[in-house]
C-alpha cells in the first residue's frame, strides 16, 4: 500500500509541474527523422554531421587534454527548451537575480524541474550509467558571471532533495576566466580533493546549457581526479531559433518552434505516469 500512495504522490508532483510550467516549458528531444538534433546536447544542427557545432569542437579539444585525451560527460540530459525571448528563459535568467522581482516565482519552477529528475526520477539514473550516483555537484558561477564570489541559488533550490540520496556533495571552486566554447579544466578546482571523495559516478548538475563548455570544463577537471562515470543533469537548453532560422534554415526553426511540453521522463528511460 505504502508504494502505491508514493507512486500517487509522485504523480501528483508531476501534474503540479505540468500545470505550473506546461504552458510555456518545451520538451526535449534527442533525435529527429531529418537528422537535425545533436544527440549529445539536443540542440540543432546540420543533418549532414554527427554533433552540433559546439559538441563536435568540444570532442576534438578533449582529445589533446591529459596524456591520452579526456573522455568528457559520459550522459547529459536536460529538463526542457528554454527558448530566448520566452518564459522559460526569463524563469532560468530571473530566478538567481535577486533584483528580478519575480525571482521567488522563478525558483519554485526550477524547484518542481528538479524534483521531477531528482526526487520522482532519480533511480532511472542507474539504468543510464548501470549504477547510481555516488557524489554530486552544482557548477559555480565563473568570474564573467554577475554572481561569481556568492552563494549558488541552484545549490540551495537542489540540496533539499539530493541530501535524501545520501551521497557526498562536491565542493568545486571557481579559479580561473572561462572562454566561449573552450574546455579548460583549470577553470575549477575540487575544493573537497583531501575529504577522498567516492568518484565512481559523479552527478553534475547545472541550470543552463548554452555550448556545453562550463559543465564540460568541469566534467573534464573531475575526469583527470579520477571520476570514472559522469552525468550531467542541466535544467534548460537555451535555444535561439533566431540563430537556428539564419543558420539552419526556417524549416528547422519550425521543427523547435512546434515543440511543446511533454509529460516524460527527464532521463528518458522509464514509462508515465509513475
Amino acid at each position: 500500500m505504502s508504494g502505491e500512495r508514493q507512486i500517487s504522490v509522485d504523480r501528483q508532483l508531476e501534474l503540479a509541474k505540468i500545470a505550473r510550467i506546461g504552458s510555456y516549458a518545451r520538451g526535449i528531444i534527442y533525435h529527429s527523422k531529418f537528422g537535425h538534433v545533436c544527440p549529445v546536447c539536443a540542440g540543432p544542427k546540420k543533418t549532414e554531421y554527427k554533433l552540433c557545432i559546439a559538441c563536435a569542437n568540444e570532442a576534438r579539444q578533449a582529445l589533446v587534454l591529459g596524456t591520452d585525451g579526456v573522455v568528457l560527460a559520459d550522459s547529459v540530459r536536460f529538463g526542457h527548451y528554454a527558448y530566448k525571448g520566452e518564459q522559460m528563459y526569463r524563469v532560468m535568467q530571473g530566478y538567481k537575480n535577486a533584483d528580478d522581482p519575480s525571482a521567488d516565482e522563478y525558483q519554485k519552477d526550477i524547484k518542481y524541474i528538479a524534483a521531477d529528475a531528482l526526487a520522482v526520477h532519480y533511480p532511472c539514473i542507474a539504468k543510464i550509467a548501470g549504477s547510481m550516483p555516488t557524489a554530486w555537484a552544482t557548477i559555480p558561477s565563473t568570474r564573467s558571471s554577475r554572481n561569481y564570489g556568492k552563494p549558488h541559488i541552484l545549490t540551495k533550490l537542489v540540496t533539499p532533495f539530493m541530501a535524501r540520496m545520501g551521497i557526498q556533495q562536491l565542493q568545486l571552486q571557481t579559479n580561473a576566466e572561462k572562454t566561449h566554447n573552450h574546455i579548460n579544466p583549470r577553470v575549477f578546482s575540487l575544493a573537497t580533493e583531501s575529504q577522498q571523495p567516492n568518484l565512481a559516478h559523479v552527478l553534475l548538475i547545472e541550470d543552463s546549457w548554452t555550448s556545453g563548455a562550463t559543465v564540460q570544463s568541469a566534467a573534464a577537471m573531475l575526469r583527470l581526479h579520477g571520476a570514472a562515470y559522469i552525468t550531467v543533469y542541466c535544467m534548460s537548453r537555451i535555444i535561439d531559433l533566431n540563430w537556428i532560422e539564419g543558420n539552419l534554415g526556417s524549416k528547422v526553426a519550425e521543427g523547435f518552434r512546434r515543440l511543446s511540453y511533454k509529460d516524460q521522463c527527464p532521463w528518458r528511460l522509464c514509462r508515465h505516469p509513475v
